[in-house]
């Protein structure tokens, strides 16, 4: 009887699996096909069972662009060009099919969310408030001015990852799972670096190929075709694909390195080592075991090591800083402390004075840094927004990276996050935005303080400050990119949960506890 009960699902999602299989070959490609071979199965699995679901949904997240553009190559060069598959936009949102399956189940179970409602009643209005401005964008802005697709890639990006916050509160049932998920991201972390750092040596040792050399081989077209070559020597390009991820630049005349790693631009991946610094210090000191800060400690070598060698100024800046932050606000015993920042400013100076690699990123970003200081390239952008603020915006999606590949409508490149929103969403719109960001940071801080826990505290604490930094950052625009948009909601949902955790914990101590919660209480 049990059999014949676990072959029917197994049936339909099979006949199901290869229906929508035929449908993607028939509409868009073979590599379609394939992606439609594991996303019925994904969403099936993760509506079954929630937590696995955004398991996979962590474990696919810094691997969706090298199975993109690496794996099933969902690009073609044509001369310096490119031009995307059709089934590009599909790899774009074949994420979604391990999240929005875990969503459903988890609000037709009704467990979570009358919970976390009752904690969080102000955020609920201001996130209603939100949709509500960003609907009447979308109606009174978008429609009239016929740019519907772009609105909905917009509305997506800019509201579809906030239920993750449910999602980040169904996930952690114990201590231990905050353990296990931390594990799990380091684990990923440790793997995605390792790749990058590969990545490294094959374009220095020549294995692929720099941009100087990719700028003259023709590619589909003659080199005669001058319109297909645009120059690359200078840009990141998928053309420069190399091992894992999507667009490079490596240019050694010039000086030039910005890796991708395993994401599809090197901003994206910059992005990526930035938030791994605050996980991976996070683990450090707060996993049970001690194995496993061991390997934490590791993964933070790695993120060093991988913006290092990446090229990214950004991430440059701030993982080092990200890391003496975390080291400054964790550290409780003033003569460990002092001890430790001696040690980081020798460790700097010999590498900054003595290790040629450093020495060259170190002056590349002091050279843009006063090229084109950041403080005025956002005084910049707000001077240009001035002539164009109004209510509601120019529309959804009409200033959205994500829009720009899956539509064939145009969208203005704006690389500050705040003039974005207010160019997008307008006054109103920005104003809601930012009542949200200010209440998940002010309710995760609450929940923050009233951990008494040691080990819990510490990884609160450094989320909460991941929370904190992102929520006002005022460059770039981290929240409307993988990995940050998924990273922000659903450790936002976690930390809200943890009081309820420890709660559970000190009402059960007159009973046994497992060794992993023990060690808990006891660090």
């Amino acid at each position: 009887m049990n059999l014949e009960k676990n072959l029917l699902p197994i049936a339909v999602t099979t006949v199901a699996t290869l229906f929508l299989c035929v449908v993607l070959a028939l509409l868009f490609d073979v590599k379609a096909a394939l992606l439609g071979l594991f996303l019925v199965p994904g969403g099936v699995v993760a509506f079954l069972n929630p937590r696995l679901g955004l398991l996979a949904l962590l474990i696919y997240l810094p691997f969706s662009s090298t199975i993109a553009f690496s794996t099933f190559k969902v690009f073609t060069v044509v001369g310096n060009l490119i031009k995307y598959s059709k089934s590009y936009p599909l790899f774009k949102v074949a994420k979604d099919a391990f999240y929005f399956p875990a969503l459903l189940k988890i609000i037709l179970s009704g467990d979570a969310w009358p919970k976390l409602r009752a904690k969080t009643k102000p955020l609920v209005i201001a996130i209603i408030v939100l949709v509500a401005v960003c609907l009447l964008t979308f109606f009174f802005v978008n429609l009239p001015n016929n740019i519907l697709s772009k609105g909905l890639i917009g509305i997506k990006i800019l509201l579809g990852y906030i239920p993750l916050i449910l999602c980040g509160y169904y996930l952690i049932q114990q201590t231990k799972d905050v353990a296990i998920i931390t594990r799990l991201l380091v684990v990923l972390i440790i793997i995605c670096c390792s790749l990058c750092l590969i990545q490294y040596f094959l374009l220095t040792q020549g294995i692929c190929p720099d941009n100087i050399v990719l700028n003259k081989l023709p590619s589909v077209v003659d080199l005669s075709q001058t319109k297909f070559y645009p120059d690359i020597t200078d840009k990141a390009t998928l053309k420069a694909n190399c091992l894992v991820g999507g667009s490079n630049l490596y240019n050694p005349k010039l000086n030039l390195i910005r890796l991708s790693g395993t994401f599809s631009d090197p901003w994206q991946w910059g992005w990526f080592l930035i938030s791994s610094a605050f996980i991976s210090y996070a683990a450090s000191f707060s996993d049970p075991s001690h194995r496993w800060k061991i390997i934490s400690w590791i993964s933070m070598a790695m993120v060093l090591s991988a913006t290092l060698v990446s090229g990214q100024r950004i991430a440059l800046i701030l993982v080092p800083l990200i890391y003496i932050i975390l080291l400054l606000v964790t550290e409780k015993r003033k003569q460990s402390l002092i001890i430790k920042l001696a040690i980081i400013a020798i460790f700097v100076f010999i590498l900054v004075t003595q290790v040629g690699i450093v020495e060259q990123r170190v002056d590349n970003l002091v050279d843009r840094w006063m090229y084109s200081p950041p403080q005025e390239f956002i005084a910049r952008q707000f001077s240009w927004l001035s002539s164009r603020l109004s209510l509601f915006g120019e529309g959804l999606g009409s200033a959205t990276s994500g829009a720009r590949r899956l539509t064939e409508e145009g969208t203005l490149l704006i690389e500050t996050y705040y003039v974005k929103l207010l160019y997008e969403i307008g006054v109103l719109g920005f104003i809601a935005f930012m009542t949200v960001v200010s209440m998940i940071t002010w309710l995760t801080f609450k929940a923050y303080r009233s951990l008494k826990t040691p080990a819990l505290r510490h990884w609160a604490i450094c989320l909460w400050l991941f929370i904190l930094f992102i929520s006002f950052n005022p460059y770039y625009y981290p929240l409307s990119v993988e990995p940050v948009s998924i990273y922000y909601w659903l450790f936002a949902g976690m930390l809200l949960k943890l009081p309820e955790l420890e709660q559970n914990i000190n009402s059960e101590l007159q009973q046994p506890v497992s060794e992993s919660d023990q060690h808990f209480l006891n660090t």
